[in-house]
C-alpha cells in the first residue's frame, strides 16, 4: 500500500472510529518526552519484518500465552506501526502495518505506561466494547500487551498478543510477556547504540563520577525497614551509644544483603532501604528480598536478647516490601532509585506493624505458593489509594 492510499485508508478508519464511539486515550504521562524517545531511536523508520530475532519473540509470546497472534507495535504521535507479527495472513499484515493510534487497542497502554494492559474480553471493557463494530477488529476478543520501556523509562509501544476468544492469563504468563518485551527493547537499543558512536553523553560518560547514568528496570522488589519508636530511643540513649547501636544493626543488614545478593540503596536516619533485581536481574527477586526480611528480623531479635541481659533498650523493626518497576540512577560511588513502586514500598513500611513484614499483593503474586500469608485486607496507603496487602508469615523454599 503506497503512502497516498495508506493516508486515505487511515482517514477512513479515523472517521469510522469516531462514529462508533472509540475514545482516544487522553492525558498521557510525559507524552512529549516519550515521542522524543521514539524519534531518538528512529524506530518508526525501521523495518523488522525480515529479522528473525524479532519474529521469534512474537511467536514465543503466542506460545507462552496460548494465543493466536503476536505483534510488536510502536506508538507514534498519531499512528501505530506493527513492526512484526506472528499469525497474521498477508492481507491482515498489510492492513495492520500502520493504523491511526486513536483507534488502536495498544494506545490504552500509554495511560499506565509501566503496567501491562490486559483485557480479558474486549466486548466487556468500556474502552474497547465498540471495537467489534469495525471490520478491522472483527473477531478479536482478547488482548494482552506488555509495554516496551526503554532504559530512559519511556514506553515506545507494546509487545502484545490477541485472540478470537475471551480468556484470562496468569501471573507467570504476564511475567513471560514482560521478559520478552525487555528483550525487544534491549535489541532495539543495542542496534541503535552500535550504529551511533556519537550517542549522547548521558549513556557514555560512565567514567565521570559527576555524571548520573540511569536505567529502567521493569521489575524489582523494594524493601524499607524502620525502627519503631526511634524518637523515644533518641531521648533515652546517649548519642554515642545510639549511633554505635544503629551502626551494629546497619552493618548486620549490609552483610545479610550481600548474602542474598541484594543491592543496598541507602540509609536515612533509622531507615534502611535495599532493592532486589538490580543491577543483576533475578527471577526470584521477591523471594530473596523476603528471605532477607526474615533474616533482618531474626538479627534484631538476637541483638535484643543481648540488650535484655545488659538492661539496654529494645529495638523494634518494621518492614515493608513492594514489587514493581523503577528507575535506578548511579554515579561512580552512589546509587539511588525512583518510581511509584519505591513510594509504595515506603508506605507499606510506615503502615505496617512492628516485628512484621508488610507486603503488597504484587509481591504476594510473585511469591505464589512459596509464601504463607496473613491477609490484612484493603488499606488506604497515603496518597496511593486503596491497596490489598498481606503480612508475610513464612517462606517455603522447596516448592
Amino acid at each position: 500500500m503506497n503512502k497516498s492510499t495508506r493516508s486515505q485508508f487511515n482517514d477512513v478508519l479515523r472517521i469510522q472510529g469516531s462514529q462508533i464511539g472509540i475514545l482516544p486515550v487522553e492525558n498521557i504521562p510525559n507524552e512529549e518526552s516519550r515521542l522524543e524517545e521514539v524519534k531518538r531511536l528512529g524506530i518508526l523508520d525501521k523495518d523488522f519484518s525480515d529479522e528473525a530475532k524479532y519474529n521469534s519473540i512474537t511467536q514465543l509470546a503466542t506460545i507462552i500465552t496460548k494465543s493466536k497472534f503476536g505483534l510488536i507495535n510502536i506508538l507514534g504521535a498519531s499512528i501505530q506501526q506493527c513492526k512484526t507479527n506472528y499469525g497474521l495472513n498477508v492481507f491482515e499484515k498489510t492492513i495492520t502495518e500502520e493504523i491511526p493510534r486513536e483507534i488502536s487497542i495498544c494506545q490504552y497502554s500509554l495511560a499506565s505506561p509501566k503496567e501491562p494492559l490486559i483485557i480479558d474480553d474486549l466486548n466487556s471493557d468500556d474502552r474497547t466494547k465498540n471495537f467489534h463494530k469495525m471490520d478491522l477488529f472483527e473477531g478479536i476478543r482478547f488482548y494482552a500487551g506488555s509495554p516496551l520501556i526503554t532504559s530512559r523509562g519511556y514506553s515506545i509501544g507494546t509487545l502484545c498478543v490477541i485472540d478470537s476468544e475471551p480468556k484470562k492469563v496468569n501471573h507467570n504468563q504476564i511475567e513471560g510477556l514482560r521478559i520478552l518485551a525487555d528483550q525487544v527493547v534491549g535489541m532495539i537499543e543495542h542496534e541503535f547504540e552500535t550504529k551511533n558512536d556519537d550517542l549522547d553523553q548521558s549513556n557514555n560518560l560512565e567514567n565521570d563520577e559527576n555524571i548520573i547514568t540511569t536505567k529502567y528496570f521493569s521489575t524489582s522488589s523494594i524493601l524499607f525497614a524502620d525502627f519503631v519508636g526511634f524518637t523515644t530511643l533518641v531521648e533515652k540513649m546517649e548519642p554515642g551509644d545510639l549511633i554505635q547501636t544503629l551502626n551494629v544493626f546497619f552493618n548486620g543488614f549490609d552483610k545479610l544483603s550481600k548474602k542474598h545478593e541484594i543491592t543496598k540503596v541507602k540509609t536515612i536516619g533509622d531507615c534502611y532501604m535495599c532493592v532486589a533485581g538490580i543491577p543483576k536481574q533475578q527471577k526470584d527477586h521477591a523471594q530473596e528480598i523476603c528471605a532477607l526480611a526474615f533474616d533482618m528480623l531474626q538479627f534484631v531479635e538476637g541483638i535484643n536478647i543481648q540488650h535484655q541481659v545488659l538492661d539496654k533498650p529494645i529495638w523494634k523493626l518494621r518492614i515493608g516490601i513492594h514489587t514493581g518497576p523503577l528507575i535506578a540512577g548511579s554515579t561512580s560511588d552512589s546509587l539511588d532509585v525512583w518510581g511509584d513502586a519505591v513510594n509504595i514500598a515506603s508506605r507499606l513500611e510506615s503502615s505496617g506493624e512492628e516485628g512484621k513484614i508488610h507486603i503488597s499483593e504484587k509481591t504476594a503474586d510473585h511469591l505464589g505458593k512459596k509464601g504463607i500469608f496473613n491477609p490484612r485486607g484493603e488499606i488506604n496507603l497515603k496518597n496511593k489509594g486503596i491497596w490489598k496487602t498481606y503480612y508475610l508469615e513464612d517462606l517455603k523454599f522447596h516448592e
